[in-house]
């Protein structure tokens, strides 16, 4: 099976050039001029770039989130990735207390096999540190799971104190392992939300107030500080501050491993959305903040200070589930839908109008995140003896951002009504076309599992 892509300016992290690419067996075998050769297929891409397809490190498939399901599961939430131009998804594995690390993975395995569509790999979300959580660690990194996620804002049995957090830094980084953290801080945000409670603020436009950038702040200059112990490198994902921001710029100033990621909602919606009727519908953690915040995070990106922008698609229904917490924000559960719309909102709301370039769009949302978690150049690049994972994509489509037109299961789009530039075309997957104009063509369990490779500093 041959594929001939022809006519497409090919855009990477580094180049854009014009060129053919030939695919053979789900691999390009070749990239050149005016390619002749016979193909089972040939598609014309003038007028459109031809990516790399993109890669998703934050998604939350078929997991539980405040005592609710998310309603994407494995075979929904990748279509929709799909169609958005996603070709390989890093999910959270979430381990229940009590739970081990080697059958999380087992159950996470199981849920993708037969349903994922584009290819997938896993964090491992630990929420207990104790003696036998650490000694899983090595067996999880050889299983090609190379990554764990802990969460700073945790309680009760999830709580998680400065000696475990230093000593899990050092058995993952030991092992090969880069540890990522949800940087937010459990204690204050538990006191800020019972005061609330009590004072009867409890309307979503009290959302920001139990989670200030300052907790965020504070927990990521100690997650800092505490990598810094360890000699540890660390990934801080959801990065949604202008004072979490200056922490992580503070200490790579500083020659330290620390990788940031940030979402599309924290550069392109702001904590407005809590005033609306239906404002629980942008509950999410850490919040939307005021929207100077996001011109702060835009700088970031622009500087190299935040490395990552992945979707941390966690689709729940308003009706049922967020609109619990219509009058009492802490009943409904946090997150929203977003896999979909991540590359089309990043190209409009980050190269349309001149924030960064169309390289540096695919730096953040498919090279360095393949780099940094132990995928590239398999994935997240278009060379010779890549897998054949592509986006064609159209820059001058101009489109509406809809839930009529998403494929997450999802009853609502956090991006409802918001006007976008460009608008992926075609997707292919090892070669083959997944995707064509938002309709999606590749079957349930055609994603493969990906074992990653251990961490090295990209």
């Amino acid at each position: 099976m041959t594929t001939l892509i022809k006519n497409g300016t090919i855009i990477t992290a580094t180049d854009t050039y014009k060129a053919d690419l030939l695919v053979k067996n789900g691999i390009i075998s070749e990239i050149g001029r005016e390619i002749s050769k016979i193909a089972s297929e040939i598609i014309d891409a003038a007028d459109k770039w031809v990516l790399p397809g993109a890669v998703d490190v934050h998604t939350h498939m078929d997991a539980q989130c405040d005592g609710m399901t998310t309603v994407d599961d494995f075979e929904t939430g990748t279509a929709a990735a799909a169609a958005g131009g996603t070709t390989t998804v890093v999910d959270y594995a979430e381990q229940v207390p009590g739970g081990t690390l080697s059958q999380t993975l087992e159950d996470w395995k199981n849920k993708a096999a037969s349903r994922a569509i584009v290819d997938y790999g896993f964090h491992m979300a630990v929420c207990q540190v104790n003696s036998e959580i650490l000694g899983e660690i090595p067996s999880i990194v050889d299983a090609g799971v190379t990554s764990f996620h802990l969460r700073l804002d945790g309680n009760g049995p999830c709580y998680i104190n400065d000696g475990q957090l230093l000593e899990f830094l050092q058995c993952a980084s030991a092992a090969g392992a880069l540890t990522c953290l949800h940087a937010e801080n459990g204690d204050i945000i538990d006191l800020y939300v019972r005061r609330l409670v009590t004072e009867g603020k409890t309307l979503p436009r009290f959302i920001p107030h139990a989670r200030p950038p300052e907790v965020e702040a504070q927990a990521t200059a100690r997650a800092i500080s505490v990598a810094d112990m360890a000699k540890a490198p660390i990934c801080l994902t959801s990065l949604s501050s202008a004072h979490a921001t200056e922490k992580v710029k503070a200490a790579r100033d500083r020659g330290q491993a620390v990788i940031a990621e940030t979402c599309p909602h924290y550069l392109t919606l702001s904590c407005d959305r809590y005033e609306d009727s239906e404002g629980v519908k942008y509950y999410c953690t850490p919040p939307l903040r005021p929207s100077w915040h996001s011109d702060v995070l835009w700088k970031a990106i622009v500087s190299g200070d935040i490395h990552i922008v992945s979707s941390d698609h966690r689709a729940f229904n308003y009706a049922g589930q967020k609109n619990l917490g219509k009058e009492n924000f802490t009943l409904a559960p946090r997150g929203f839908p977003g896999i979909q719309e991540r590359l089309a909102v990043m190209y409009s709301a980050g190269v349309h109008t001149g924030k960064i370039s169309p390289n540096r769009l695919v730096d953040i949302a498919c090279t360095t995140p393949a780099r940094i978690f132990g995928l590239f150049p398999r994935k997240g690049t278009l060379a010779v003896g890549s897998d054949a994972d592509m986006v064609i994509f159209d820059p001058r489509a101009e489109n509406a951002m809809s839930r009529a037109n998403g494929l997450s299961r999802s009853d609502y789009t956090p991006y409802e009504g918001m006007r976008v530039r460009g608008a992926t075309w075609l997707v292919l997957q090892r070669g083959k076309i997944i995707a064509r104009e938002n309709k999606v063509i590749g079957r349930p369990g055609g994603g493969e599992f990906l074992p990653r490779s251990k961490f090295s500093i990209p």
